[in-house]
Order: structure tokens, then C-alpha cells, then sequence
């Protein structure tokens, strides 16, 4: 790697710069990134639809289906991030030279990452109320704590391979856990705020989709559906129509998976830019980037003389 290649500063940013660079990625990237989010939300969204059509499975389907779908699409997402980032790239890569079949066990490592976390989930919303208890406790601990530790497993595994994070003599990765372990208290809040700005997105994303579907298209998803929603005569009926249709509902469980895959990204992407803040913010990476390109170009003038 060369340091003047690299196609996005290494300095400080705060939470929002790291939420606005994302979108700003996102948007330059945009038809890449659509290809990348249509490969895994159709198969989603249809598994989501067949659930909740022969199955009568509710919201809980769509939570769980776009929780593990959205884990291979945030590690090909940040994979090529880092490879254009550092300049091993120009842009994003197609979808077929994407598929690295190197990136097969750390897909799998990431599900497996999901799945240890999902348990506290998994018991609130499975399960009866003895066990709701056990999965609060455990959402909050280990839960929270493995989702952090393990949050920049991709962004390491992707910053070795393009060769930035296994400099000879040193460990980043036991330096990231320390690292880790020193902001954990920043990091989670981070992430907190990040899912909750994610969320409202997905939420007005969704609801402006559902209402221009409505009015142009004459197509109901969830709006439609519901007879006499702006009086307010109705008020306490429309809103128990939302709930049901929001949680029961097919279509729009189907649309609603859809939009938060669409969204996905937005979240992942600020999560790399929040890894390489915390290394340049405590670490001083981008000055150790840089003595060792000097180190290194000092030794090949040196052996070439």
C-alpha cells in the first residue's frame, strides 16, 4: 500500500462525520451497492413472504430473516470498502469477482459471530415468559459485550489481506481488542445511535414508499389497506389495524425486509469509518502508516544501490 493512494483520510471523526461520510459512500456507490443489496434482499424477501403467507409467521420472521441476511452483505459491503479505501481498488468491484472463495470462512465466522449474539434475542422473542428474563440478561451480557469485540472482525480480516493491519513486528489485532477495550463505553453508543438512526430511516424510507405506491400506482401496502386512517373518529381503529397489518401482514412484512437491507449499509459502512477513527484517534494509525512506507522505501533504495 501506498499512503498517497489511499482514496479516504485517515483522520478523527466524531459519530455523525462517520454517518455522513457513510451516506456519502453510499451515494457514490450507489448502483454498485444496489446490485450488492438486490443479490441477498430478493431471496430475503421472499423467504420473509412465504413465511408469512403459508406460515402466518409475523414480525418476528422479518427481524430475524434480515438479521442473518444482512451479515454476508456487510462483509462483501466493507471488503470492498477497504480495498477501495486503501487503494487496491479504483471502485467497487463487480459481483462476481466479489466472491472471494477466501471470504467463505469469514462469512461463515460472521454467521457464527450472529448466531452467539441472537440468543438473547432469540429468547425474548420465542419464547414464553420465563425464559424473556434470561434473554434480556444475556442481550446485555455477553450479548452487547461479543457484539462489540467481535465488530471489527471483518474490518481486520479485510485490512490484512489488503496489507495495512499486519505490519511486520506488531499484533493490531490484539492492539484493536485493547483498543476496544478502552473506548467500549464510546464504541456502544456509537453503534446505539447508529442502529437508532438506521432505524428511523428505514421507518420514513418505508413510509414514503408505501404512500407514493398508494397514490401513483394504485398499489396498497400497508396505507391502502387501512380504511378511513386520517379521520379521527378512527383514530384508535387505524392504529390497531397498522399494528396487526405491520406485524402479519405479507406484503408489507415483505417490503418492510427490503427497506431495511436498503438501509443496511448505511449502518456498516459508518461502523468501518468508526474502526479506522478509533485506530488513527488512540493509535496514531495514520502516522505508523506512514513511518512504515518511509521504513520500507529506505530499505528497497538501499538494497538497490
Amino acid at each position: 500500500m501506498r499512503f498517497e493512494n489511499v482514496n479516504i483520510a485517515l483522520v478523527p471523526r466524531k459519530g455523525l462525520n462517520c454517518v455522513d461520510l457513510a451516506i456519502m459512500f453510499y451515494g457514490r456507490f450507489l448502483i454498485p451497492v444496489l446490485k450488492l443489496w438486490a443479490l441477498f434482499a430478493i431471496p430475503a424477501c421472499t423467504l420473509v413472504y412465504l413465511l408469512s403467507y403459508y406460515f402466518l409467521t409475523d414480525l418476528r420472521a422479518v427481524i430475524t430473516v434480515a438479521y442473518f441476511f444482512s451479515s454476508p452483505l456487510g462483509v462483501l459491503l466493507t471488503w470492498s470498502t477497504a480495498l477501495f479505501t486503501f487503494g487496491n481498488e479504483t471502485g467497487f468491484r463487480s459481483l462476481r469477482s466479489q466472491f472471494n472463495p477466501k471470504l467463505i470462512p469469514l462469512i461463515l465466522r460472521c454467521l457464527f459471530d450472529r448466531a452467539l449474539f441472537f440468543i438473547g434475542p432469540a429468547l425474548i422473542l420465542f419464547s414464553g415468559n420465563v425464559l424473556v428474563l434470561a434473554g434480556l440478561i444475556y442481550l446485555f451480557f455477553p450479548g452487547i459485550w461479543l457484539a462489540v469485540r467481535n465488530g471489527f472482525r471483518v474490518e481486520q480480516s479485510s485490512l490484512r489481506f489488503v496489507g495495512v493491519a499486519s505490519q511486520e513486528g506488531s499484533s493490531h489485532d490484539h492492539r484493536t481488542k485493547d483498543l476496544i477495550s478502552h473506548d467500549f463505553g464510546g464504541l456502544f453508543a456509537r453503534g446505539f445511535w447508529t442502529f437508532f438512526f438506521c432505524y428511523v430511516v428505514t421507518l420514513v424510507l418505508f413510509i414514503t414508499f408505501d404512500y407514493l405506491s398508494y397514490k401513483l400506482l394504485d398499489f396498497p401496502i400497508l396505507i391502502g389497506q387501512i380504511p378511513f386512517l386520517f379521520e379521527m373518529n378512527n383514530l384508535d381503529e387505524s392504529l390497531t389495524n397498522i399494528l396487526l397489518l405491520m406485524t402479519t401482514d405479507p406484503r408489507v412484512l415483505t417490503v418492510l425486509t427490503g427497506f431495511i437491507l436498503l438501509v443496511y449499509p448505511i449502518g456498516r459502512l459508518a461502523w468501518f469509518f468508526t474502526y479506522i477513527d478509533l485506530r488513527v484517534r488512540l493509535d496514531c494509525w495514520d502516522m505508523e502508516l506512514r513511518m512504515t512506507e518511509v521504513a520500507q522505501n529506505l530499505n528497497s533504495r538501499g538494497a538497490s544501490s
